[in-house]
């Protein structure tokens, strides 16, 4: 199996989802869709995190592109989409997105459908945009702050936290964060290195669904 990963930052890659993946035997690439759109085969498709949102479009062309290339394949090939990921599959199958409460840190939500996935998660976030779910779409996990973390449409499994996460990552992404105060920063680093190993083993759940649609 194959899988196509769509970066739309450099610094947004697969982080443990490449352990899980390789763990898995399963094959991956990236494709940096910030400077090329070329594509080699893939039986699924992973579209990962990003600073812009959906409705800049315009100023991110390949944003377009990605959404064309979701539903063409949705109903075919399985496609995760992470954070950003998840909002450009809702908003190729028709929903809205938009600006709403920043989420940082660790949040709980609640699963609300019937899969193989665990009752109520404690999960990464890092966003500040959500959307509106879209009609042919089923809601799986929902948040108190954020309704709407997670979701599947047909083959299609989106992902408003980052299951992705390392420690490494968190700490790289949090020291680099202008907006956080100091203490924030420390608190969330050190929540984080509690909280880890649980998320990489539900990180591992995510894909072992994913891989079932």
């Amino acid at each position: 199996m194959i899988f196509a990963a769509i970066k739309n930052h450099p610094a947004e890659g697969l982080g443990y989802l490449e352990e899980v993946l390789s763990r898995e035997g399963v094959d991956y690439y990236y494709v940096e869709a910030y400077s090329e759109t070329k594509m080699a085969d893939f039986d699924a498709i992973v579209i990962l995190g990003g600073p812009m949102g959906v409705y800049e479009a315009e100023k991110y062309p390949f944003l377009k592109w990605e959404m064309d290339l979701i539903r063409k394949t949705y109903r075919e090939k399985p496609v995760m989409g992470i954070c950003l990921g998840a909002q450009l599959i809702a908003a190729s199958l028709g929903g809205r997105v938009y600006p709403y409460i920043r989420e940082i840190g660790w949040r709980r939500v609640r699963r609300v459908a019937d899969v193989p996935l665990p009752d109520e998660i404690e999960v990464f976030q890092w966003h500040g945009d959500t959307f509106d779910l879209p009609r042919n779409a089923e809601l799986i996990y929902e948040g108190e702050e954020v309704k709407n973390q997670c979701f599947i449409a047909e083959k299609a499994l989106g992902l408003q936290f980052h299951v992705e996460m390392t420690l490494e990552l968190i700490e790289k992404w949090v020291s680099k964060d202008k907006t956080l105060s100091e203490e924030e920063k420390k608190r969330i680093v050190e929540e984080s290195r509690e909280k880890i190993k649980a998320h990489n083993e539900l990180c591992e759940k995510f894909v072992e669904f994913f891989l079932t649609l």
